[in-house]
């Protein structure tokens, strides 16, 4: 029988072979059990995040910054979603003068500022708060290097209108002046962290969800006291009224006297919130509340309102006004005219230096002192913005020889306009001094609201002093240095001013210049307003507030009542039935004639058309209608039309640019109920 031979005589090696390869086999099959075991159950959560992070990113994100609105809950500031930061992010090979050479083609940027920017080793923006519109041409270019982070935008529909009060954020979004600043913290929302997607071009263009877990609120809206109407009317009056003179600033602060509000503060020059950059840093601030000048003759309301009060004078007592000259320690005092015996009531409408330092002579340094301070000068008013000063009111121990008889008639003494006009706001209400407000309301994202309420500080003097300085500033208008305030059928209540500048860099005075004011209120006999303007620095001739300041006062107090209270003004014979449906119609708040304030310089001999309604327009029809009524438009957002400025039926000049927010269509049918 034969027998199966193996050469190497060892017929068990080739089986031993065979086991090795399939324990081989085996272990490696084993680890590459043990090693997805470890990937897919191990180590899951750990390469699901590193895959997440190919697509998804988690973003800190601010929730919207609140809005700032008037009294009447018209919009002064609002945040508009779609904007878009444009960043660069180097990488090598990438032609650099081509991609800037393309994005100034798009972006409002030159190609040679692109380059420089676009030449930097690191990351950079190239452009902040771009339009969604400009975003999606850049998307569409599918430029490398080029990177899109949302961010929101804020805008300011009213532009000019209480700008300095209002004040702007900066391009973080973090405020700078005024209220934005001061209450930045309420108006700045939380950050929430939000999922968004990446694509290849490292695009960041839709949020998919907030994170589960997140609590974030928006901030909280604040409602302003000023009221956008009379806040236009100021502003209009003092263009108009000052738009012949030359001068360093000017403003003009109404007050609610019986509750201390600011219905309305203007600046010039102008400052639009949306453009800060066009105009110096001084006059972005709101200087009426944050700035110190002497006030002059303004400030004689607290000589004789203090010498009412401690008997030492009334208003018959006859005073010796030397002539025009009166020689006190350390100087000599002068008036404009030569004036000889006047009664007090005489002295105050004439505005005599040398009447007032008599009636301050009367009393000791210690009640000088102390009924300035009794009529809130020299200490913070607590309005709410940063940085407002208290003034200066020198203590009886500093005094020199000449100190009683500069404080009588506001030398000496350093103020705020908005001090000023608080203290005439206690006169015009019988004698309490209030707290002045800018902000009434805060209403939080909760549906929390905090209303401020008006807050009486402390009674200053009597009502019956109250009403004798009423009875002198009304003879000041009608037959003192005030008569260019004059209104026919309406009692004025008023006082001129005209300082000598301070030299704030040699010291001592400027003898040719001046701050011209006029602080008042009316109606007299039942004031509504009070009201204070402030022209600093007039040159080239007249420069007397009774010339400067007080015909702006007029045409304010004019138009004013024109627009909210008709019928206290006299009728025209021939249309006294227009006036008594005017009266009828007009005289509250919510049928009150809308009014716009434009540039009248500019638009000299330009014809006015109406400005048409655009609310609840789609931005294609908003801007044919606009077109149409021969008006531009600068549109901002995406949607129908949430907000217009100037409103719909005021006059407005041919080819003005109004400006139109528009918001996303929210569909009603698909919103969460939770």
């Amino acid at each position: 029988m034969a027998t199966l031979s193996y050469a190497d005589g060892s017929p068990n090696r080739n089986r031993k072979r065979e086991r090795l390869v399939a324990a081989a086999f085996l272990l490696v099959l084993t680890a590459f059990c043990a090693r997805l075991v470890q990937l897919q159950v191990i180590e899951h959560e750990r390469w699901k995040s590193l895959a997440e992070k190919q697509v998804y990113n988690t973003v800190r994100e601010p929730m919207p910054r609140g809005e700032i609105r008037d009294r009447h809950g018209m919009p002064l500031a609002v945040t508009l979603p779609m904007s878009y930061a444009i960043g660069f992010r180097p990488t090598e090979g990438i032609n650099r003068d081509s991609i800037a050479e393309v994005l100034a083609n798009v972006l409002p940027i030159s190609e040679n500022a692109l380059r420089h920017k676009i030449g930097a080793s690191s990351y950079t923006y190239l452009a902040r708060r771009v339009d969604w519109q400009v975003q999606q041409q850049l998307v569409n270019l599918n430029l490398p290097g080029i990177e899109f982070v949302r961010e929101a935008r804020r805008s300011y529909p009213a532009t000019m209108a209480a700008g300095t009060a209002v004040g702007f954020t900066n391009v973080d979004g973090i405020g700078q002046d005024g209220i934005e600043r001061a209450l930045d913290s309420l108006l700045s929302g939380d950050k929430r962290d939000i999922v968004v997607w990446n694509d290849a071009r490292r695009i960041v263009p839709a949020v998919m969800s907030p994170m589960e877990d997140a609590v974030a609120h928006s901030g909280a809206n604040v409602q302003l006291t000023i009221d956008l109407q009379l806040q236009t009317i100021l502003d209009r009056c003092m263009i108009e009224g000052l738009s012949d003179r030359i001068f360093e600033k000017a403003c003009a602060i109404l007050l609610d006297p019986h509750t201390g509000e600011i219905l309305g503060i203007s600046t010039l020059p102008t400052f639009d919130p949306n453009n800060p950059a066009e105009i110096d840093g001084d006059f972005r601030r709101c200087w009426p509340i944050l700035d110190l000048f002497e006030p002059g003759s303004i400030f004689k309301i607290v000589t004789v309102g203090a010498g009412l009060e401690e008997g030492v004078v009334t208003p018959s007592s006859l005073v010796d006004c030397e002539g025009g000259k009166y020689r006190v320690p350390g100087k000599v005092l002068n008036d404009a005219h030569a004036y000889g015996t006047l009664s007090v009531a005489e002295v105050f409408a004439k505005s005599s230096n040398i009447g007032c330092a008599k009636i301050a002579e009367r009393m000791t340094a210690d009640d000088v002192y102390s009924w300035i301070g009794k009529f809130g000068f020299g200490a913070r008013t607590e309005v709410g913005l940063l940085f407002e000063p208290s003034g200066f009111v020198p203590k009886p121990s500093n005094w020199s020889g000449p100190t009683r008889s500069n404080l009588a008639i506001g030398q000496g003494v350093s103020v705020t306009a908005l001090q000023v006009a608080a203290a005439y706001a206690a006169i015009a209400n019988g004698g309490l001094l209030m707290q002045p407000k800018l902000v009434k309301a805060l209403e939080f994202p909760t549906g929390e609201k905090v209303t401020f309420d008006p807050v009486g500080l402390r009674p200053v003097i009597r009502e019956t002093v109250a009403k004798e300085l009423t009875r002198m500033m009304t003879l000041a208008v009608e037959d003192g240095t005030g008569k260019a305030a004059k209104i026919d059928g309406v009692k004025i209540a008023g006082k001129t001013g005209t300082a000598q500048k301070v030299n704030l860099k040699d010291g001592g005075y400027y003898q040719n210049r001046y701050v011209s004011s006029f602080a008042g209120f009316f109606p007299a006999d039942n004031p509504l307003y009070v009201l204070l303007v402030v022209v600093d620095d007039p040159r080239g001739g007249n420069y007397y507030g009774g010339q400067i300041s007080a015909p702006v006062f007029a045409s304010i107090t004019r138009e004013i009542l024109e627009a909210r209270h008709p019928e206290l003004l006299p009728k025209p014979e021939k249309a006294n039935e227009v006036q008594d449906s005017l009266s009828n119609d007009s005289s509250t708040d919510s049928t009150a004639k809308p009014v716009f304030v434009f540039d009248s310089l500019k638009y000299a001999n330009v014809p006015t058309v109406t400005m048409p309604s655009l609310l609840g327009l789609p931005l294609r029809a908003a801007v044919e209608r606009s077109t149409n009524a021969g008006l531009s438009v600068r549109l901002e957002g995406f949607g129908v039309v949430d907000t217009q400025f100037p409103p719909a039926g005021v006059q407005v000049p041919q080819g003005y640019e109004c400006s139109v927010i528009a918001r996303p269509v929210v569909n009603t049918r698909y919103a969460s109920t939770n």
